[in-house]
Protein backbone atom coordinates (compact mmCIF):
# COMPACT_ATOMS: atom_id res chain seq x y z
CA UNK A 1 0.00 0.00 0.00
CA UNK A 2 1.25 2.89 -0.88
CA UNK A 3 0.06 5.02 2.20
CA UNK A 4 -1.47 8.01 0.02
CA UNK A 5 -5.20 8.77 0.85
CA UNK A 6 -8.00 8.82 -1.71
CA UNK A 7 -10.52 11.22 -1.64
CA UNK A 8 -14.09 10.05 -2.46
CA UNK A 9 -14.42 11.89 -5.40
CA UNK A 10 -11.59 9.20 -6.52
CA UNK A 11 -12.60 6.49 -5.25
CA UNK A 12 -16.42 6.46 -5.89
CA UNK A 13 -16.41 9.20 -8.79
CA UNK A 14 -17.81 12.98 -9.05
CA UNK A 15 -20.33 13.75 -6.37
CA UNK A 16 -23.38 15.59 -8.28
CA UNK A 17 -25.05 17.61 -5.78
CA UNK A 18 -29.31 17.64 -5.39
CA UNK A 19 -30.24 20.63 -7.20
CA UNK A 20 -33.71 20.22 -7.30
CA UNK A 21 -33.86 22.25 -3.50
CA UNK A 22 -31.61 23.63 -0.78
CA UNK A 23 -32.18 23.59 2.92
CA UNK A 24 -29.50 25.61 5.14
CA UNK A 25 -27.56 23.36 7.09
CA UNK A 26 -27.60 20.51 5.13
CA UNK A 27 -25.36 19.00 1.92
CA UNK A 28 -27.66 16.81 0.00
CA UNK A 29 -25.27 14.63 -3.36
CA UNK A 30 -25.74 11.78 -5.50
CA UNK A 31 -23.25 9.32 -5.61
CA UNK A 32 -22.29 8.86 -9.46
CA UNK A 33 -21.82 4.82 -8.96
CA UNK A 34 -24.63 4.73 -6.51
CA UNK A 35 -26.99 1.37 -6.62
CA UNK A 36 -31.06 1.19 -6.68
CA UNK A 37 -33.24 2.17 -4.92
CA UNK A 38 -32.96 6.08 -6.26
CA UNK A 39 -31.66 7.73 -2.76
CA UNK A 40 -29.49 10.44 -2.45
CA UNK A 41 -27.33 11.52 0.77
CA UNK A 42 -27.95 14.53 3.37
CA UNK A 43 -25.54 15.21 5.62
CA UNK A 44 -25.16 17.64 8.66
CA UNK A 45 -21.34 18.23 9.22
CA UNK A 46 -20.35 16.36 12.10
CA UNK A 47 -23.24 15.14 13.23
CA UNK A 48 -24.98 12.41 10.95
CA UNK A 49 -25.59 11.36 7.40
CA UNK A 50 -28.73 9.54 6.14
CA UNK A 51 -29.80 7.70 2.65
CA UNK A 52 -32.66 9.49 1.56
CA UNK A 53 -34.64 6.68 -0.42
CA UNK A 54 -37.08 8.91 -2.43
CA UNK A 55 -38.75 7.05 -4.32
CA UNK A 56 -40.18 4.92 -0.84
CA UNK A 57 -43.00 5.17 1.51
CA UNK A 58 -42.36 8.15 4.02
CA UNK A 59 -41.75 5.29 6.89
CA UNK A 60 -39.06 3.91 4.75
CA UNK A 61 -37.30 6.76 3.45
CA UNK A 62 -34.51 7.74 5.95
CA UNK A 63 -31.95 5.27 6.88
CA UNK A 64 -28.73 6.23 8.90
CA UNK A 65 -25.37 6.01 7.65
CA UNK A 66 -23.57 7.47 10.64
CA UNK A 67 -24.14 9.56 13.73
CA UNK A 68 -27.13 10.57 15.91
CA UNK A 69 -30.65 10.26 13.98
CA UNK A 70 -31.60 13.39 13.01
CA UNK A 71 -33.93 15.92 14.60
CA UNK A 72 -37.51 15.75 13.57
CA UNK A 73 -37.19 19.24 12.32
CA UNK A 74 -34.39 18.40 9.83
CA UNK A 75 -36.75 15.02 8.53
CA UNK A 76 -39.96 17.16 8.23
CA UNK A 77 -37.93 19.71 5.90
CA UNK A 78 -36.62 16.40 4.12
CA UNK A 79 -39.86 14.58 4.05
CA UNK A 80 -41.41 18.11 2.15
CA UNK A 81 -38.56 18.98 -0.25
CA UNK A 82 -39.04 15.31 -1.21
CA UNK A 83 -42.63 15.70 -2.00
CA UNK A 84 -42.43 19.01 -3.65
CA UNK A 85 -39.77 17.66 -5.63
CA UNK A 86 -40.08 14.06 -6.31
CA UNK A 87 -40.18 13.87 -9.98
CA UNK A 88 -37.23 16.62 -10.16
CA UNK A 89 -35.04 14.26 -8.06
CA UNK A 90 -35.81 10.99 -9.91
CA UNK A 91 -34.92 12.86 -13.34
CA UNK A 92 -31.19 13.84 -11.32
CA UNK A 93 -31.10 10.26 -10.04
CA UNK A 94 -31.33 9.25 -13.95
CA UNK A 95 -28.91 11.73 -15.16
CA UNK A 96 -26.25 11.68 -12.57
CA UNK A 97 -26.14 8.54 -11.58
CA UNK A 98 -23.99 5.34 -13.16
CA UNK A 99 -25.43 2.26 -12.06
Amino acid sequence: MSGRRVDCEQRRGPIPKVACFKIPGLSCWFWSNDHDPPHFHAKREGEWEIRVKFTEAESQMFETVWGDEPSGKFLRKLRKAVRDNRDDLLAEWEANVNR
